[in-house]
């Protein structure tokens, strides 16, 4: 159980952090106040896409937790010989307690862009973990 909760940690800790720096990047040329302009006018979509680069980032993010994922599950799940609730466990609470995190930080500040973020966060986090654990899964049958 103490193995679970260390990796439900770092999973956490680290879908955070890449989060964040993600985030700050794909927000480095962005005006907060140009932003508010997504909801009060119309903006082409490929516009704002192409000048935040959301796309990019989030895609990175997606990777990033693949991977981190992807060994997680070969180095601690195949190993221990965990069953599907603790992979149950380990795609849904880091994702549900990441998410609020991110709702709770900048709740004030721009509450509509940290609300996107929160679910961008929680989508990318349970895809990339779900992937993960199919692909090892697959390849451990096989």
């Amino acid at each position: 159980m103490g193995i679970l909760l260390i990796t439900l940690a770092s999973a956490l800790v680290f879908g955070l952090v890449i989060f964040f720096i993600c985030e700050e990047k794909s927000l480095t040329n962005a005006n907060f106040s140009d932003m508010k302009g997504l909801f009060t006018e119309e903006l082409k979509l490929s516009e704002c896409i192409g000048q935040f680069s959301t796309v990019k980032y989030m895609l990175a993010y997606v990777g990033a937790l693949f991977f981190f994922d992807l060994i997680i599950a070969q180095t601690v799940f195949l190993p221990n010989n965990f069953g599907m609730s603790q992979v149950m466990a380990y795609v849904f609470m880091p994702s549900l307690v990441g998410s609020w995190i991110i709702l709770l930080v900048k709740w004030t500040y721009q509450p509509m862009i940290k609300l996107i973020s929160s679910f961008m966060y929680g989508a990318g986090y349970i895809g990339a973990a779900v992937f993960a654990f199919a692909l090892t899964y697959v390849t451990s049958v096989a």
